[in-house]
């Protein structure tokens, strides 16, 4: 390269300059392709760029060329084995070609589809520590017939300077991208967190509704759980004295998941509590409690619930079942039954759905298990259900445990049989044994 000539060498400042100052890529690029026609005085430089995975080079900056010929060419990619400059690539050694269309390296294909017509050209591999990324190519002296020696060293000088720049730029570009989805990532995580927070105050909550201390009376023990699938969850329990002789136990379960199934919930114990307490029967309470349920259910959710009323002087248990599952009688022989259906619907649908009463009598010893469906349909590894077999089966075992021993034992039964399987519905079990 002469050391006279003031243009090229005022090219490499200002590109030594650009290297050091500017990281973008496209700019960095743009740039390059841009002072290369002028410099070189001609018609067109590209940037043309491996693919590695696909094996194919692509025009990634052009310049010197109409807007319509530099779109055509930006979109163009072929074999990166073909044309002057996929030999280029493969050689790793830069090359001059006078008259292209007598050269039989040359990929005449880009020419067709573009509408151009390539007449000489210039060809330098962009090399890195990694190995060749691409090449530089100018094409067509303004002024002369073909390029120079000269002029393909000055370009050879060139692409080492550029190849580095763009690596330098690629590696910034994707340091970048990762500091960015780092960020995303550390506040997602901190959002998560958050979330995970609120919903362990939720639980909490939900928790301290549900009664924790459970009666050992002379004349009758109760315990109860509840496992929600989620952080929250639909299932409830309730146990209350009605009066000094009565004792009302309800089971229910909102339809639905998570945080708008667990105000639900919230809504339909607090509803049922609040009209049990004006001692009405238990068809009546539940008719009520559809009435009060039904307006304003925006949501559309609602609530399967049995409610019954024991009467802890002669163990009679009146009841009323709105959907529910129905509980069993565990008797003082080991016997295992079911409590005769009501009929009733689920609460929250129809406003003016009735509900039936029925009675049943606990001797000394019996007692009964009430539970939500997700006892029963507990799944295994192979989408099995426990069932309701299975659960008559561990009553009958435990039936002579306490309210505690049998409800336990169920779960326990439960989880032995899901255990490779997450939990898919809410667990809730209450069992009563009356004493007399």
């Amino acid at each position: 390269m002469p050391a006279q000539d003031p243009a090229r060498l005022a090219l490499l400042y200002d590109l030594a300059c650009a290297f050091a100052a500017r990281i973008d890529l496209d700019e960095l690029s743009a740039l390059v392709v841009r002072k290369c026609c002028e410099v070189l005085d001609a018609e067109g430089t590209s940037i043309l760029l491996l693919d590695p995975e696909r094996a194919e080079l692509f025009f990634g900056y052009v310049a010197g060329t109409e807007p319509k010929n530099a779109a055509r060419l930006l979109a163009l990619r072929f074999p990166a084995d073909r044309g002057i400059a996929g030999t280029v690539v493969r050689t790793g050694r830069s090359l001059r070609v006078d008259d292209v269309a007598s050269d039989p390296r040359f990929y005449a294909g880009v020419d067709r589809r573009t509408g151009l017509t390539t007449r000489a050209l210039l060809c330098a591999p962009l090399r890195t520590r990694q190995g060749t990324i691409g090449v530089i190519q100018v094409l067509n002296p303004r002024r002369r017939a073909c390029f120079t020696d000269d002029q393909l060293a000055f370009l050879e000088a060139l692409a080492g300077s550029i190849a580095v720049a763009i690596e330098n730029a690629r590696m910034y570009a994707q340091l970048k991208q990762q500091y960015l989805a780092l960020q995303e990532a550390t506040r997602d995580r901190e959002q998560l967190f958050a979330i995970r927070r609120e919903l362990d105050i939720a639980r909490s909550i939900q928790q301290s509704i549900l009664p924790r201390a459970f009666p050992r009376r002379p004349d009758l023990e109760l315990f109860a759980e509840m496992l929600p699938a989620r952080e929250i969850g639909g299932d409830f329990y309730d146990f209350f004295p009605v009066d000094d002789a009565h004792l009302g136990i309800v089971v229910g379960d909102v339809s639905g998941k998570g945080v708008p199934a667990a105000l639900f919930m919230a809504v339909s114990r607090t509803v049922l509590r609040s009209v049990a307490l004006e001692r009405i029967t238990p068809a009546e309470c539940l008719r009520r409690v559809n009435g009060l349920l039904c307006l304003d259910n925006i949501a559309e959710l609602f609530v399967s619930v049995f409610y019954g009323v024991l009467d802890t002087r002669t163990g009679e248990l009146a009841y009323s079942n709105g959907g529910h599952n129905p509980p069993y009688v565990v008797r003082r022989s080991g016997e295992v039954r079911l409590l005769e259906p009501t009929g009733g619907m689920v609460l929250g649908v129809l406003d003016d759905a009735g509900y039936e009463e029925r009675r049943v009598a606990l001797g000394v010893g019996d007692g009964v298990f009430l539970y939500t469906d997700g006892v029963t349909e507990a799944m295994d590894a192979h989408g099995a259900l426990f069932s309701d077999p299975r659960l008559e089966a561990v009553l009958a075992a435990h039936g002579h445990a306490t309210p505690e021993g049998i409800t336990r034992a169920v779960i326990d039964e439960i989880r032995r049989y899901s255990a490779s399987v997450p939990q898919s519905d809410d667990i809730t079990a209450l069992a009563l044994r009356y004493h007399g």
